[in-house]
């Protein structure tokens, strides 16, 4: 058993060793990860789900999941690790890996709206979907400029607000309050969305700009726009003979 022992000794000593080993290169690499400005101010979201962890390197704790899309504010590097300012107001750490440069243009946005850049053909039209997304990056670049978090895209909400933009069309009407469906509060039960605190916006415009614009300009819908209490937002968007179209949003908590 002794014998058995000493000749088991060496290969325990060089495993034990290596596992010392790898435990300081890990170290080494913790240690050197420096603090420092990055290029990139905001961030895109490229994996399904991407951790965001205390640290960077996967060792240390998840804190927190961003999901494919998203966009978060850049406050620095470490190594290959992005500090990032969270939804919820927190900071953590992501890999940049799983992320791409996303930069906001509005005279890009107003050129595609407009329709004076052709990808495939000259009767090429922007959709709804993609009026949807020229919206959502107006309001978050509103909130950007004053410092807020930009607001979560919904799919249940935006569904939601859809629905209640072709009712207001079909139905010729304007209002919060739905012939069909009822306040914004009572149709959000309708369809199953449990929250602590919601609003609605709504708007009737030739185009995307000039409803976000309108919006802005009064202080309701502004104060919706920029507010710290909601996190996720829907977008709908409708065909209208009175308006061109009509736009509802529905922001939630």
């Amino acid at each position: 058993m002794k014998k058995a022992f000493r000749l088991l000794f060496p290969v325990f000593l060089v495993i034990i060793l290596y596992m010392i080993s790898l435990s300081s290169v890990f170290a080494d690499i913790k240690k050197h990860s420096t603090f420092a400005q990055a290029t990139v101010k905001q961030a895109e979201i490229t994996a399904f789900l991407l951790n965001v962890r205390t640290g960077p390197d996967t060792s240390y704790p998840v804190i927190s999941r961003l999901r494919k899309g998203q966009i978060v504010n850049v406050l620095g590097k470490l190594n290959d690790w992005y500090v990032v300012h969270l939804p919820d107001d927190s900071v953590g750490v992501i890999s940049s890996k799983y992320t791409k440069p996303y930069s906001y243009n509005e005279n890009v946005l107003n050129n595609i709206e407009n329709n004076q850049i052709v990808t495939t053909s000259s009767n090429d039209t922007v959709s709804i979907q993609e009026k949807e997304k020229i919206m959502l990056e107006y309001i978050n670049n509103e909130r950007k400029k004053v410092g807020l978090s930009p607001y979560i895209l919904d799919d249940t909400l935006s569904k939601i607000a859809s629905i209640k933009a072709k009712d207001m069309a079909e139905n010729k009407y304007f209002g919060h309050v739905s012939p069909t469906y009822g306040s914004p509060f009572e149709m959000m039960k309708q369809f199953g969305i449990s929250y602590k605190i919601a609003g609605e916006n709504i708007a009737g415009n030739n185009s995307v700009k000039n409803a976000h614009d309108s919006f802005m300009n009064n202080p309701g819908n502004k104060a919706n726009i920029l507010s710290k209490n909601y996190e996720k937002i829907g977008i709908g968007i409708a065909e209208d003979e009175r308006y061109g179209y009509v736009y509802v949003q529905i922001f939630m908590k």
